[in-house]
């Protein structure tokens, strides 16, 4: 994306990370340096099996974008309660997990964890190989 003559990149502005559409995370996607073999693709069903033949195959995750009420964040807080913070980290942990401290950037986070687990490990580029081998169980 050009901004006035310059190459504009959402990790130049992480606290405004807002958007969540499928060419905006598949460039964030690529400048982390993963593979352009992958991507984002809009979902309009999750059980309608003539929308969900849109989606390509195969799929390694799914980011829920939804708004944020007063409900919900009530429920979050209940549900939450007592429940200890996660502490666990380094090559051993199973799943990774990066809790997010950036305000509005649920889709970033959301992007981190869809990509570091599971089959998408795969497409991580030499750009992030080092770190992802040296710090994340595979």
């Amino acid at each position: 994306m050009e901004e006035q003559g310059r190459t504009w990149s959402p990790l130049t502005y992480p606290s405004i990370f807002s958007e969540n559409n499928p060419e905006v995370m598949s460039h964030l996607l690529h400048q982390l340096g993963f593979s352009p073999s992958v991507g984002f693709h809009d979902v309009y069903s999750i059980d309608d099996p003539d929308l969900l033949a849109f989606v390509p195959r195969p799929a390694y995750a799914l980011l829920l974008v939804f708004p944020v009420s007063q409900t919900y964040e009530k429920f979050r807080l209940q549900e939450d309660e007592g429940k200890p913070d996660y502490t666990g980290s380094g090559p051993e942990e199973g799943v990774v997990w990066f809790k997010q401290t950036i305000r509005n950037a649920c889709g970033l986070i959301g992007l981190l964890h869809g990509v570091s687990n599971g089959e998408a490990r795969n497409f991580i580029g030499a750009l992030l190989c080092h770190y992802h081998a040296n710090n994340f169980r595979t």
